[in-house]
C-alpha cells in the first residue's frame, strides 16, 4: 500500500457524499471515478482521481482502490468492502457521509470552545504588555517631576515591562511557538489525536469527549448493522475511532463476551457499554430488527449531548475570561491612579 496523507474529514465528506449521490442515480463506480476526475480544478485533485480510476479499472474492486491509495482509513475502507458485496454501497456511503459529518460538526464546536478563550487570553496579554511597556513608563517620568514615587505594586509592574522590553525577540519567539503549537494540534492528525486524548483527562472536557465517543461509538455500529458486518468486527472496528480508555475497555469486553457466544444485546449491557434505558432501547431495536435506526437515534443524541456541554463551557468560560481580563486591567490603571488621587484629595483639602 502507497503511504499518503490521509484524507481530512471534511474531504473525506465530500468524497463519500458525492459519491453516494452518484451511485444512487445509477452511475457505476467507474463512471463516477471519471465525472470527479473530469470535475476536478486542481492538479492534486486529478492525480488523486485518476490514481483511483486506474486502480479500480485494474482491480474490478472499488474497496481495494481506496485501500491500495493509502488516502482512506481502514475503517471506512472495510464498511466500503461490505457495502460492494451486499450491493448497497450507495447506502453505506450515504452512512459514511453523515459519520464525517458528525465528526466535522463536534470536532468545530471543540475547537470553537477552545479557540475562542485563547483569542482572548491573546488579546489580554496584548493589552497588559501595552501598559506595562508604554503606558507605565509615562507615568513614572509624570511621578518623577511632580516629585512622588510609585508604590510597589507599581514598581513591580514597571520591572515586569523592563524585563519584557529587554527579551522582547526571546518573547515574540516564545509566542510564535506556541501559535505553531496550537494550530499543530487542531490542524494537523496527530495533533488531534493528541488533543483527543488529552481532552479525556480535563474536567468538564471530558464529558464532552465521553459524549462525543458514544455518538462515533453508535453511529459505527448502526454502521455496521446496516452494513451486514458481523457484530465482533462492527465492535472491533467502532473501536478504533475511540480516545476514552474506559469506554475502549468496555468495548473490549463486549467483543470477548461475544466470541463466548453472548448475545449481541446482553453482550453491550453485561459489558457496561450501555445501560438503563439506552440498553433496553437497544434490546428493543435488535428484537425488533430496527437496531440501526436505534443506534443512529442514539447517535444523534449522545451528539447534541456534545454539542450541549461545548456550549455550556463556552458561557462559562467567556465571561470568566472577561472578568479577569476586566481585574487585571483594574489593577494596573489602579496602581497608577491611587497616587494621584491622593495628590488631588490633597489640592482640594
Amino acid at each position: 500500500m502507497r503511504q499518503k496523507n490521509k484524507l481530512t474529514n471534511e474531504e473525506l465528506f465530500h468524497f463519500c457524499e458525492q459519491f453516494s449521490i452518484l451511485l444512487h442515480s445509477g452511475i457505476s463506480c467507474a463512471e463516477g471515478l471519471e465525472l470527479m476526475l473530469d470535475d476536478s480544478r486542481t492538479q492534486r485533485g486529478k492525480d488523486f482521481f485518476q490514481l483511483l480510476l486506474t486502480d479500480f479499472e485494474q482491480n474490478g474492486s472499488f474497496s481495494q482502490a481506496l485501500e491500495n491509495s493509502g488516502y482512506f482509513p481502514e475503517s471506512m475502507t472495510s464498511y466500503v468492502n461490505i457495502g460492494e458485496e451486499t450491493g448497497c454501497l450507495d447506502e453505506v456511503l450515504k452512512s459514511l457521509s453523515e459519520h464525517y459529518e458528525q465528526e466535522i460538526e463536534i470536532s468545530e464546536n471543540i475547537r470553537s470552545a477552545v479557540t475562542y478563550p485563547l483569542l482572548m487570553l491573546a488579546m489580554m496579554g496584548t493589552v497588559i504588555v501595552i501598559l506595562l511597556v508604554k503606558v507605565l513608563p509615562v507615568f513614572q517620568q509624570v511621578f518623577r517631576q511632580m516629585g512622588l514615587e510609585m508604590n510597589n505594586f507599581s514598581n513591580g509592574l514597571l520591572n515586569a515591562g523592563v524585563v519584557i522590553s529587554r527579551y522582547f525577540s526571546v518573547l515574540m519567539i516564545l509566542i510564535l511557538v506556541v501559535i505553531a503549537g496550537v494550530v499543530a494540534l487542531f490542524f494537523t492528525e496527530k495533533g488531534r489525536s493528541c488533543l483527543r486524548q488529552l481532552s479525556v483527562k480535563l474536567p468538564y472536557i471530558r464529558e464532552i469527549s465521553i459524549s462525543a465517543d458514544y455518538a462515533r461509538l453508535t453511529q459505527a455500529i448502526a454502521m455496521g448493522i446496516h452494513s451486514g458486518l458481523d457484530h465482533i468486527v462492527t465492535l472491533e472496528m467502532a473501536q478504533d475511532l475511540l480516545s476514552h480508555p474506559d469506554i475502549r475497555k468496555k468495548a473490549e469486553k463486549a467483543c470477548n463476551l461475544l466470541e463466548n457466544g453472548v448475545l449481541f444485546e446482553d453482550a453491550l449491557s453485561e459489558s457496561g457499554l450501555f445501560e438503563g434505558l439506552n440498553a433496553r432501547l437497544i434490546t428493543v431495536g435488535l428484537r425488533a430488527g430496527a437496531a440501526d435506526e436505534v443506534m443512529n437515534r442514539l447517535a444523534d443524541r449522545y451528539r447534541d449531548l456534545a454539542l450541549t456541554a461545548t456550549g455550556n463551557i463556552i458561557s462559562i468560560v467567556e465571561p470568566s475570561i472577561v472578568i479577569l481580563f476586566s481585574l487585571l486591567v483594574g489593577l494596573v490603571l489602579l496602581s497608577v491612579m491611587m497616587p494621584l488621587l491622593g495628590i488631588l484629595s490633597e489640592i482640594v483639602v
